[in-house]
């Protein structure tokens, strides 16, 4: 007998096959499922008299909560990190000398991360890399000093000496 031959392949796939379909046709028929079955069946419990009872959990309002706070928390860039502390003061700090004109106002930019390096600090404002020095747009304000440890950056617009302070915002 070859192995090449196609009536013994198919011996060997019935011998093979046979049981797999007498065990799994009896539990058709009679109704129960061997050991191991699928994980629906475990939902299924048998009561008096054969009645079948679906499980259906009852959940409280607190586990209902909790649901509602992961899928808040998954919308979210990041979660909140135990490494980080909360500053009282995020965004921009604004210190306005008593003699000056309040027309003129800071940019609408938002500090992302800042960067120590050896070769100096740098801050990624508005997608964008700046560092101490560098202009911040067109409208007379530059970076006059970039704190990595303290997470801010000073700017000041040198017409009329104003200062403000931007702050990397922590996350919530």
């Amino acid at each position: 007998m070859s192995g090449h031959d196609p009536k013994s392949r198919l011996m060997v796939l019935g011998a093979f096959l046979l049981p797999l379909i007498l065990v799994k046709g009896s539990a058709i028929v009679t109704g129960r499922s061997p050991q191991g079955a699928n994980a629906a069946s475990a939902a299924v419990a048998t009561v008096n008299g054969g009645v079948i009872e679906v499980f259906t959990p009852e959940w409280s309002s607190q586990q209902i909560a909790a649901t509602h706070r992961v899928e808040d928390l998954r919308d979210m860039p990041f979660g909140e990190s135990p490494l980080l502390h909360v500053r009282k003061h995020s965004g921009i700090d604004r210190i306005d000398p008593p003699d000056q004109p309040t027309t003129i106002t800071p940019p609408d930019v938002s500090v992302r991360i800042i960067l120590h390096s050896r070769h100096g600090d740098v801050a990624l404002i508005d997608r964008k890399r700046y560092r101490a020095g560098d202009a911040l747009g067109e409208d007379g304000w530059f970076v006059e000093q970039i704190d990595a440890g303290s997470r801010s950056v000073l700017i000041v617009h040198r017409e009329s000496g104003k200062k403000a302070t931007l702050v990397v915002p922590m996350p919530r």
